[in-house]
């Protein structure tokens, strides 16, 4: 996952002095703007060329407490594609990626200055080829991600296999 580097703003906080809800969906944009920039694309080209890419729709699992001061990461990864919508799974960590204070995801499609569904797989083909290598790049980052995670849990069986004997 592309990570983003956040500090946690007192205007971000409520009364409760911990971060707004409202925040965490501001800070997958800045990731997911940030991501694109860095695959290639920036918004500020894409409404250049008369495009704009609105939300479908988002979510949100709240999971652990973030207070002003704090810095974060915002780890976003290219989910799905279908060649007229994307998906992004985000993640808000720690700054040494331990602890998962949010998960999150959001979808976008593309539309013209008239509101006209666009698809990049037909009228944009230089984004499609740019959101179809992000993709595999994305999705194989995912295999080895889960693939490391299962090892580490055989090995972890084995060490409290051998401390029980």
């Amino acid at each position: 996952m592309d990570t983003y580097r956040h500090r946690v703003q007192y205007y971000e906080t409520d009364q409760m002095k911990i971060v707004h809800h409202s925040n965490y969906i501001r800070w997958f944009e800045e990731a997911r703007i940030d991501y694109l920039e860095k695959s290639g694309i920036s918004y500020v080209g894409m409404e250049k060329r008369g495009i704009v890419s609105p939300v479908v729709s988002v979510e949100a699992k709240y999971l652990k407490m973030v207070r002003f001061g704090d810095e974060v990461r915002i780890c976003v990864r290219m989910e799905a594609y279908n060649g007229v919508k994307l998906e992004f799974a985000y993640e808000v960590r720690d700054e040494r990626l331990e602890t998962v204070y949010c998960r999150g995801s959001s979808t976008h499609c593309f539309v013209n200055q008239a509101g006209t569904l666009i698809a990049p797989k037909r009228e944009l083909s230089d984004y499609h080829e740019i959101f179809m290598k992000c993709l595999k790049r994305d999705q194989e980052e995912k295999e080895r991600e889960k693939e490391a995670a299962q090892r580490r849990s055989a090995e972890k069986s084995a060490r409290n296999r051998e401390e029980k004997k």
